[in-house]
């Protein structure tokens, strides 16, 4: 049985002796604090249930206690219990916003009951109202969550292209979201009702992929006992994406081609040709060209699949979506796995905004479901980040991240190249103005930021 939190407040300082013993070997989880300790608590993190235990009559200073307590959390359950009381007080308590009033002695089976059940009420309600306050999360275009420059033009340019037939190759490094923009493009595509297939190249060993791809007809093969549709068989009407299209081996990317040219394949062991109407999506996180320059990638697939390609910058490189991502990902585990983590202290958001994310968007999630699942708090605080974390280098303010992209007006935002000039003079300032370490610190090339100082026209001290 899961275990509840309930705060209580002991006039009689017997509770403790006489029910609070008996509650913690039912499973329930009780603190017995003061009226300010209570209200600090409550304030914080919110707990399951409160308990008022009553010397005599409750007062009118007791019914003013719990009217502050449901003015700071309207739905939180508030039992109060006394030797006896007038009926006019009782409703006077109920007014207030108390869920009960229990006459002692109270029977304890009766009192476990109320307690568990008005948690999972109040649970229940305060998840509902989380919801309802924040259905869509802000910069979120078909589960891509982002503000940036970069990002809302990748948006535009799917909204474009997405009821054509054109080819769309998807280019970023490994969890920046490539299998989303593919999903996205169908939604929006003349094909949503059809299926969505996606393949990853990368995964599969170039014999089961081409049968995988292609499908293979009964006696391809020993134990091809019967005709198998491939991938491309199956999405016809609809959509096939091929993540990490740069693994694939020689001898299929001529197959793909010609599936681009004839919009046909032949099934392994067969002859007949086989006609799809297909839309290909592709992605890879490798350089194209330099696999075409290197004789590792066809360069006529290559054009084929590049006709319109859409980028998608590292998380390094639109740190002004982390905070927004982050809630996102928050308010989501937090709702998967009944939680109530509501935001992020204002240091623990600076060191997620200044770490460099290598897993880009799949880290960040991976990392904030950690946290929900390991912590229970209203809270995310430093604390309960991973410990790498603590090493992190403050290259972008969180306050001025924050103040930009709520911005001064509706509808504007942060542009990445304010972000960009702010990181690189505050990292010349502190590397005295040594562009070489400056480049080392902010993980660039140092011909690119040399680059970027004449563009931005920044002095090398930083000034």
């Amino acid at each position: 049985m899961k275990s509840i939190r309930v705060l209580a407040f002991d006039e009689k300082n017997q509770f403790s002796t006489e029910i609070f013993n008996e509650l913690i070997q039912r499973g329930i989880s009780l603190q017995v604090l003061s009226i300010d300790e209570m209200m600090s608590e409550v304030s914080k993190a919110p707990p399951d249930v409160v308990l008022f235990n009553f010397a005599v009559s409750p007062s009118i200073e007791h019914i003013s206690v719990i009217q502050e307590l449901h003015s700071i959390e309207e739905h939180l359950p508030i039992y109060a219990l006394a030797p006896g009381s007038e009926v006019a007080t009782a409703v006077q308590l109920m007014k207030a916003g108390a869920s009960d009033f229990l006459m002692l002695p109270v029977d304890i089976d009766d009192l476990e009951r109320k307690l568990r059940r008005s948690s999972q009420v109040y649970q229940l309600t305060r998840r509902i109202y989380r919801m309802e306050e924040s259905p869509r999360t802000e910069g979120d275009f078909f589960g891509i969550v982002g503000q940036s420059p970069q990002m809302q033009d990748n948006f535009k340019t799917i909204v474009k292209v997405a009821k054509t037939n054109v080819t769309i190759l998807v280019m970023g490094e490994s969890g920046t979201g490539k299998e989303l923009i593919a999903k996205a493009l169908h939604s929006l595509s003349g094909r949503p009702k059809n299926k969505f297939i996606d393949l990853n190249c990368g995964a599969i060993p170039r014999e089961l992929l081409e049968n995988e791809l292609f499908g293979h007809e009964r006696g391809a093969y020993t134990g091809a006992d019967r005709r198998y549709i491939g991938s491309f068989e199956r999405a016809n009407g609809g959509t096939i994406f091929l993540d990490e299209i740069g693994e694939m081996d020689p001898s299929l990317q001529v197959k793909i081609l010609r599936v681009l040219q004839e919009r046909s394949f032949q099934r392994v062991g067969g002859s007949e040709k086989v006609m799809v109407d297909v839309r290909i999506v592709t992605a890879t996180n490798r350089d194209l060209a330099l696999e075409v320059k290197e004789g590792r990638f066809r360069e006529d697939l290559y054009y084929r699949l590049n006709v319109v390609p859409i980028i998608l910058p590292p998380l390094r490189e639109r740190r002004e979506d982390i905070p927004i991502l982050a809630k996102h990902f928050l308010n989501s585990y937090s709702l998967k796995n009944d939680k109530i983590f509501m935001d992020f202290h204002p240091q623990a958001m600076e060191l997620m905004i200044n770490y460099d994310w290598p897993g880009n968007v799949r880290e960040l999630e991976n990392t904030i479901e950690r946290v929900v699942v390991l912590s229970n708090d209203s809270q995310v605080k430093v604390k309960h980040l991973p410990p790498h974390f603590q090493s992190v280098k403050k290259l972008v303010s969180f306050s001025s991240v924050k103040t930009k992209i709520a911005g001064n007006g509706k509808g504007e935002v942060l542009a990445l190249e304010e972000v960009e000039k702010f990181a690189i003079e505050k990292a010349l300032k502190t590397c005295d103005g040594n562009v070489l370490e400056a480049a080392k610190r902010l993980k660039v090339g140092q011909a690119t930021l040399y680059r970027k100082i004449r563009k931005f026209g920044i002095s090398k001290e930083g000034a």
